[in-house]
């Protein structure tokens, strides 16, 4: 027995001993941590997060160095810290360029390097852990945006000017703001990351901000700096205040939006705890990601007491387990002391006493466990209902947003049936003239089209929100589809675009709803029509897959086709592509919804100019169906059974493209013609009916078109409008004003675009006016008259006394055509003595047609270019004749032929022949 107890003893102090060596001996590492600067709140927050973790892991030694924001300081600490044996390296550079250097030589070294925060420039590193500045200055950009509702000014605050998240945040936030035109970029001011800076900065700058609508500042500090200097220079401003980081606590981001001294702030996750754990699964050789981008999202008044909230509670829930580590701590300290204790009474104390103390202590580290869970659960339980509390509400306020929304546009309707009414009673009335036809018939026109996007908005919304239910029934698709294209047939021979319908496929009956899938197919087509050029073509084609459980729909046709970048958001709700010319962006939000109510799929391809094809694919039968989502009454034949106007199918084509005018046969002579460049063709009818009668009219439909007629009939002013197909309305004045055969040429733009950067590039493009939507047809009338009438009168100041060559050209006009009439003036004073020399050699040697020159010439001198040229023959032949030589010499110099006909010419243009002039002369001479 005692040799068994000595056994027993010796064993378990071997057992003991063995155990602590071991454990003694277990693996350490050395992490170290380069901090750019570790004064502001979100850093602190970084490595607070950092030790938090660190807390799980004793075996890491940990090592921190913060820089205080200077590049050689932080080079210094990664040198000194590299000669510390360390094993893995975290930085965060304060600037990417001047830290890449030292980061690459500890990476080359085969030390691990984790980058947080902010990127090097070479991207030598294991992995990065941080948030992706880019689309956080996006994100910011967009929600500025919105804010502004897409029209005002706005500045930003950045960080160091090398760093690379204000780089970033900075390519994001403009990159956002391009899709919102009339929002400018007013000011930029380096803030350095502080909130003393920044503030100093937003003092210094603080009268070209107050014009400002927004700012944007690169952290939530230099947010509430730029806050506390406006306020304390103009206390009652309402610029918006948009920051970055959103940190819980006192003073911090979340804190300051809901006092509302910022009005909101892009989340920026420290990445501290993710750093740690990159760590350690680097160190113990197990699987990492390289980049660890961490999300984001928009904080203000709308969600940030929920996120104060939850912070609050994870803050609470810290500290709880801060107290059971320093719990945990104390009974490792305390199981450590009865360890030693044991290592010098284990030979006197028997085997069943240690066992029984293991067992006790298991015991009661058990009970903790068990009681810290059920509390743990406790809490988890009320956090869960308070977010369902809280999401109920938020529900509530999103429906009653729908519902304002949805009886808004419903509100649009009655001023618009008003409108429509009286428009069909007075185009009852036979008597009306075929001008005041014209204007109401438009009227309608638009308002049906108005009542459509109406139409359009309040079925996308019920659709959204499932208050539109599927009443499907059994339907002949051939036949529906049939009776669809047919209704499109007219516009198909008006557009000169061929519309063809094919089947191929076996599978006759289809489960839909005909009333839902008839505005599907109305969108697609007349998108088709609206994209694709005359004399091109579109198809609709029937077929099925290989299984024969789905029926494809193809709607394909040949027009411009759709870009990759647009494509992917084709679909989005008010989204609108490159080419798009007034359409609101609902029509195939409305498709994908209409289809996927329906368990089907929309898919789109297509190639800039070569085409696009819509594939609508909807199941075989009926078994996807539910009972409520079939017609309770079964329809079977489903009819266009409206017809004309009335049919919301034919209205909206009418209202997309309507009837052609022909054009009007008006042989009288006008003085003066204008041409009217517009892609929509109810401006181009509205301003011919506006001007007919005093001006002859050309129109053309884009930018290439216009310019052509430009140079073909020189018209006496232009009318374009600045956004269509191809080049626009500011290139075409650019194109035209530096051309010689058209540099003359009044130039209006007409259009919608109102800012007023748009209007100066509209004049810098040397327009003559710019007028935008809606406009006075009057005052546009009045316009187009001074603008005529002040050529003519500068026409009649310069042609009352043709300069001959050698003097100046003192008219009020364009460089181009001060060149021009210089020019034209030393070719005909270097021919005057040849008797042939006539228009055609003129034009030859200006580069012209005969005609342009004609017209060209009359604009600016309004005479006729013989006219000219006699001219400058009698007006030097008075510098001739006061020399000593005969009149036959003289006309023979200024190449007249005929000295008969120089003297009548001579003797009409002066009132004295040339004989009487060259005698008054003499005597004057001999006096």
């Amino acid at each position: 027995m005692h040799r068994i107890y000595i056994s027993c003893v010796s064993f378990l102090l071997f057992f003991f001993f063995h155990a602590c060596e071991s454990k003694e001996k277990a693996k350490t590492y050395t992490i170290a941590f380069s901090q750019c600067i570790g004064s502001d709140a979100w850093r602190e927050t970084m490595l607070k997060e950092m030790k938090r973790e660190l807390s799980f892991h004793p075996e890491i030694n940990f090592l921190y160095r913060e820089a205080g924001g200077k590049n050689e300081t932080q080079i210094a600490q990664v040198k000194e810290l590299l000669a510390s044996d360390i094993d893995l390296l975290i930085i965060s550079p304060n600037e990417a360029e001047p830290l890449t250097p030292i980061v690459d030589q500890v990476f080359q070294k085969g030390i691990p390097v984790i980058v947080t925060d902010r990127k090097t420039s070479s991207g030598l590193y294991n992995a990065y852990v941080g948030s992706d500045n880019y689309d956080i200055g996006y994100l910011a950009g967009k929600y500025i945006g919105y804010q502004l509702k897409g029209s005002g000014k706005v500045a930003t605050i950045t960080g160091l000017s090398g760093s690379s998240a204000s780089i970033e945040r900075d390519k994001g936030f403009r990159e956002a703001l391009k899709s919102y035109p009339r929002i400018q970029l007013v000011n930029t001011l380096n803030g350095e990351w502080l909130i003393d800076v920044a503030r100093e900065k937003v003092k210094a700058n603080a009268s070209s901000l107050r014009e400002s609508d927004a700012i944007f500042a690169f952290n939530d500090q230099m947010a509430i700096g730029s806050r506390k200097a406006l306020q304390e220079i103009y206390p009652n401003n309402n610029i918006k205040i948009v920051g970055v980081d959103a940190l819980p606590g006192s003073g911090n981001g979340l804190e300051q939006i809901a006092n509302g001294t910022i009005d909101a702030s892009m989340l920026y996750a420290t990445g501290g705890t993710e750093a740690i754990r990159t760590a350690i699964a680097i160190l113990n050789k197990t699987a990492y990601q390289r980049e660890n981008t961490l999300g984001t999202l928009v904080i203000d008044a709308a969600n940030v007491q929920l996120m104060k909230m939850q912070a609050d509670k994870i803050d609470s829930q810290q500290q709880d387990i801060d107290k059971q580590q320093e719990l945990l701590a104390e009974q490792e300290a305390i199981f450590r002391s009865q360890q030693s204790t044991l290592n010098t009474l284990v030979v006197c104390l028997v085997l069943i006493i240690i066992l029984a103390g293991i067992a006790i202590y298991a015991l009661k580290s058990n009970w903790q466990k068990n009681k810290h869970l059920a509390k743990q659960n406790a809490e988890i339980l009320k956090q869960q209902q308070q977010l369902i509390a809280m999401n109920e509400k938020v529900k509530e306020a999103s429906e009653a947003k729908i519902n304002f929304f949805t009886n808004v546009s419903h509100e649009f309707k009655t001023p618009i049936t008003l409108i429509l009414a009286p428009v069909e009673e007075l185009l009852k009335d036979n008597t009306l003239s075929s001008l005041l036809k014209d204007q109401l018939l438009r009227i309608k026109r638009n308002g049906l089209r108005l009542m459509h996007l109406v139409t359009e908005l309040i079925d996308i919304q019920r659709l959204a929100h499932e208050k539109i239910s599927l009443k499907a029934s059994s339907q002949h698709l051939f036949t529906f589809l049939n009776q669809i294209v047919l209704s499109f047939k007219p516009l198909s021979i008006q557009k000169n675009i061929p519309l063809t319908l094919e089947n191929k496929t076996t599978i006759s009956h289809l489960w839909f709803d005909p009333d839902l899938l008839e505005k599907v197919m109305y969108n697609l087509l007349s998108n088709a029509f609206k994209f694709t050029q005359k004399n091109g073509k579109i198809q609709v084609k029937i077929e099925e897959n290989t299984f024969g459980d789905h029926v494809m729909i193809r709607v394909i046709d040949n027009g411009r086709g759709i870009s990759r970048n647009h494509i992917e958001h084709i679909f989005d709700p008010f989204y609108q592509g490159a080419y798009s010319t007034g359409g609101s962006g609902l029509g195939l939000a409305l498709v994908r919804e209409i289809i996927e109510l329906h368990h089907g799929q929309v898919t789109v391809s297509s190639k800039e100019n070569e085409g696009t094809s819509f594939t609508l694919r909807l199941p075989v039968g009926d078994t996807h169906l539910t009972i409520a989502e079939k017609a309770a009454t079964l329809v079977t034949d489903h009819k266009l059974e409206a017809t004309g106007d009335s049919h919301p199918l034919i209205a909206l084509q009418t209202a997309l493209s309507p009837a052609a005018q022909p054009e009007k046969k008006d042989h009288s002579l006008k003085e003066y013609s204008l041409l009217v460049i517009d892609d929509n063709i109810e401006i181009v009818h509205f301003l011919r009916d506006k001007f007919s009668e005093n001006y002859q009219i050309y129109s053309a439909s884009n930018a290439e078109e216009g310019i052509k007629l430009a140079y073909a009939k020189v018209p006496d002013l232009i009318i374009s409008d600045v956004i269509m197909p191809g080049k626009s309305g500011i290139e075409l004045v650019k194109i035209l004003k530096k051309d010689t055969r058209t540099s003359s040429i009044p130039i209006i733009l007409l259009t919608a675009l109102d800012t007023e950067e748009q209007q100066n590039q509209g004049l810098l493009a040397m327009a003559d006016a710019y007028i935008t939507k809606p406009f006075s047809g009057s005052h546009l009338e009045a316009l187009v008259q001074n603008l005529i009438t002040n050529r003519e009168e500068l026409k009649q100041r310069y042609t009352s006394e043709v300069n001959p060559v050698g003097d100046r050209v003192q008219i009020n006009t364009n460089e181009v055509d001060r060149r021009f009439l210089n020019n034209l003036s030393a070719i005909v004073e270097n021919h005057l003595s040849n008797s042939h020399f006539n228009v055609e050699n003129i034009a030859k040697e200006i580069g012209m047609s005969r005609v342009q020159l004609y017209r060209k010439v009359k604009a600016l001198l309004n005479c006729s270019v013989n006219d000219y040229i006699i001219h400058r023959r009698l007006k030097k032949s008075k510098h001739l004749l006061q020399q000593d030589i005969t009149i036959n010499e003289v006309a023979d110099q200024i190449g007249f032929s005929s000295p008969t006909y120089f003297a009548t010419l001579f003797k009409n243009k002066y009132g004295i022949s040339p004989s009487a002039f060259k005698k008054q002369f003499q005597r004057k001479d001999h006096s």
